[in-house]
């Protein structure tokens, strides 16, 4: 049996109380839904300086940081795997514990 995580989105609708969630949207790159194994930690940040905000998923097992480079907009963000972050030309591995 395979265990995986599909990376999903929550927006959050803003009230004044109660916080609400719409139903998670799944997260694609290249028209496939991301899926980095078990247990992703999903940030958003402009990585590349270029203005547009990238995705950077840290997973689990084997610890990789993989980057997703965002050709679309802010508004309207399109994601493609560009690699996984490197260090000295190694991809960078963080191991649990």
């Amino acid at each position: 049996m395979k265990n995986f995580v599909l990376l999903l989105c929550l927006p959050l609708l803003a009230l004044a109380s109660v916080p609400s969630f719409h139903e998670g949207v799944k997260i694609q790159a290249d028209g496939t839904d991301i899926d980095v194994g078990l247990i992703a930690e999903p940030f958003m940040v402009d990585w590349d300086g270029d203005g547009v905000t990238d995705l950077l998923v840290g997973q689990f097992a084997p610890g990789k940081i993989s980057f997703y480079k965002n050709i679309g907009t802010n508004q309207v963000p399109e994601f493609t795997f560009s690699n996984y972050l490197q260090a000295d030309g190694s991809d960078i591995s963080l191991s649990a514990g």
